[in-house]
């Protein structure tokens, strides 16, 4: 009987110095994985996203043009010395709902005055609200939106 009772003490003694052993390793285990998560995640200090030093940056970075509210093709985004503008979306900030239509094109020169090509459109009587593209420009080529007058306005989200 005395045996029994030392072998029921003995295991609970065991089972309570496994557990003390292994919970603060959970822990440690846990806190490690956190700060690798941090790690991961970039601060803003520099380059032209300057508005928010220190902000902690967990996607992506990207532009909103002026807005375009002109049957004129306008340039929103110049064309860069390398590489190419990634045209993420446009957003549409006035529609009507019965005329409206919204063009977005590429070329060179004033307000893509050459080389111009069509990326899309004209999507006639847009709906209001963001419109996802991920759309490439071209290389070495600027970005241009036209409208169909000052009943449509639009901004093109790019990076």
């Amino acid at each position: 009987m005395k045996r029994k009772s030392i072998w029921a003490a003995a295991t609970v003694l065991l089972t309570a110095l496994i557990l003390v052993l292994c919970i603060p390793q959970a822990r440690i285990q846990a806190q490690q994985i956190g700060d690798q998560v941090l790690l991961q995640m970039k601060f803003i200090k520099a380059g032209p996203q300057t508005q928010g030093a220190g902000v902690l940056q967990t996607g992506e970075v990207n532009s909103l043009s002026a807005a375009v509210a002109t049957a004129t093709l306008t340039q929103v985004v110049a064309a860069p010395t390398s590489g190419s503008i990634y045209l993420r979306g446009i957003l549409l900030e006035k529609v009507t709902a019965t005329t409206g239509s919204v063009t977005v094109q590429s070329g060179t020169g004033t307000n893509c005055g050459t080389g111009t090509a069509v990326l899309l459109g004209p999507v006639v009587i847009p709906p209001a609200g963001y419109l996802r593209l991920d759309i490439q420009v071209p290389a070495a080529k600027a970005l241009c939106l036209q409208t169909d007058a000052a009943t449509t306005s639009v901004r093109a989200l790019y990076d």
